[in-house]
């Protein structure tokens, strides 16, 4: 359970203004000056400490925001006076050359702590937005983070860097023998990585329902099919509100790769049943049977007019991504000979091949604004996976890491997932000689590891905003 934070407006000014307009992966960086966390007038217990700690967990938001460049402390110290919290002087701060100001006052009061932020818009002398959050101390972090929320939604109109989360399957590094694998789920800057499962098997490909409250997995357990038990793999859907978890398909073969519609009514995953991987619709319950998509695309032809054979035989679809307007869906098809990228539009069927280079191109990840998509590619079979960007309609390739091969061990960065905002991505790296998540800006020039080293972790995706 997320720990709650409360906060209320007490000053509002510039309902529906966007100050920073981003788009494209280069960001020019806003100045931004950053006040101390002074003690309220009204009193109260202080904790020095606990205020240095809010403020530079909120630093640290801000540049993994990627939108903030910060005014030395030197340059508005006049204008930061622990007496004036709710007061700006806008000549120091705009001699200084911010953008935007913050400033801060806190409290502790019947074991709770408060904190008051004000943020200013220099050139325009105006307060944008004056609120007041409480958490436990302890939790000052999530504080911070429904703080740095607000500044974004306010300034950009973003929503979900801070109030998302992030899902993974992970399992304990060193080992001897493998280890079982689980799904778990962490906060975007990595704290609080909580186990979803222990069932001491294989637990895999997680990924998010629409409604953020359910997550959907592939688990390799006891299963009966035709009166006998064995062993299979099962497609589950996972609550996480009460822990219920459901089987949506446990048929032969393959059970995986789940991808669910904006009203989460509706799933598409790769099913083997009939021997080769295809894409089926699904019901989000598992009722009613799977229904074929991978027999029913028409497939466009590279030149001229007209569409490709669609034969049985060279039916091999997998890791389908829904667009977010419901109305395409991008996957991976090995058709070809060589696994390819292809977009296909739900209403018409038609399949469009996306790339067309490279040994091997998985794993795509389609962008909440719906202009970019994600994906794996290995260029040569000795070669090693990097993340590249593409536009839907196949322009603007982009190589977003630059891993490399070693005599004996590759560099690889796989299984992009975009964040709720669309200016950061995760994604799994072998870069330290195992296997962790990475989160990165667009414009690559900030990169995070968010799991822990004792873990070993694969098959990162980001889910929706849950503020």
């Amino acid at each position: 359970m997320r720990a709650l934070v409360l906060f209320m407006f007490f000053s509002l000014q510039c309902w529906g203004t966007i100050y920073l307009t981003v788009s494209g992966a280069n960001v020019k960086r806003a100045k931004i000056a950053m006040g101390q966390v002074h003690p309220m007038a009204e009193g109260g217990a202080l904790d020095p400490q606990l205020a240095r700690n809010v403020r530079e967990q909120l630093k640290a938001d801000l540049l993994f925001s990627n939108l903030f460049d910060f005014i030395p402390e030197s340059d508005f110290l006049k204008s930061d006076l622990p007496q004036d919290s709710t007061k700006i002087g806008y000549e120091e701060f705009s001699s200084a050359g911010a953008a935007f100001a913050l400033k801060f006052a806190y409290q502790i009061w019947g074991g709770k702590l408060n904190v008051e932020v004000y943020l200013y818009d220099v050139p325009g002398q105006k307060r944008i937005f004056g609120k007041k959050y409480q958490s436990v101390p302890v939790q000052y972090y999530r504080l911070v983070h429904a703080i740095s929320e607000d500044i974004l939604a306010e300034l950009t109109g973003e929503k979900g860097l801070f109030t998302s989360r992030i899902l993974m399957t992970c399992w304990k590094y060193p080992y001897k023998t493998p280890p079982p694998k689980e799904i778990y789920v962490v906060d975007p800057d990595g704290r609080n990585l909580t186990p979803l499962t222990s069932d001491k098997t294989l637990s895999t490909t997680p990924t998010w329902m629409r409604d953020g409250k359910n997550i959907t997995y592939s688990q390799y357990e006891w299963v009966n099919r035709g009166g006998l038990r064995t062993r299979g793999v099962v497609l589950k859907k996972h609550d996480l509100t009460n822990g219920k978890r459901q089987v949506i398909s446990s048929r032969e073969g393959m059970n995986s790769g789940a991808s669910w519609s904006s009203n989460a009514s509706q799933g598409v995953a790769t099913l083997s049943f009939t021997g080769r991987p295809e894409l089926y619709f699904l019901n989000k319950d598992g009722g009613g049977g799977p229904e074929p998509l991978s027999r029913n695309i028409q497939w466009k032809r590279l030149l001229g007019d007209g569409f490709q054979s669609n034969q049985t035989s060279l039916l091999f679809e997998v890791e389908p991504n829904w667009a977010p307007d419901g109305k395409k869906i991008v996957f991976s098809s090995a058709r070809t000979g060589h696994p390819m990228i292809y977009v296909l539009d739900i209403v018409t069927k038609v399949a469009n091949q996306l790339t067309f280079a490279g040994q091997y191109n998985a794993s795509p990840s389609w962008s909440p604004r719906g202009d970019k998509i994600l994906f794996a590619a290995q260029r040569t079979g000795e070669g090693n996976f990097d993340i590249y960007m593409i536009d839907p309609d196949g322009n603007n390739l982009t190589r977003m890491t630059a891993g490399e091969s070693r005599p004996g061990r590759r560099i690889n960065s796989e299984n992009p997932s975009w964040a709720p905002t669309g200016r950061h991505f995760a994604f799994s790296n072998n870069e330290e000689g195992h296997y962790g998540i990475y989160v990165m800006t667009v414009d690559s020039t900030h990169k995070t590891k968010i799991s822990p080293p004792d873990r070993e972790c694969f098959s990162p995706s980001w889910g929706p905003n849950e503020g």
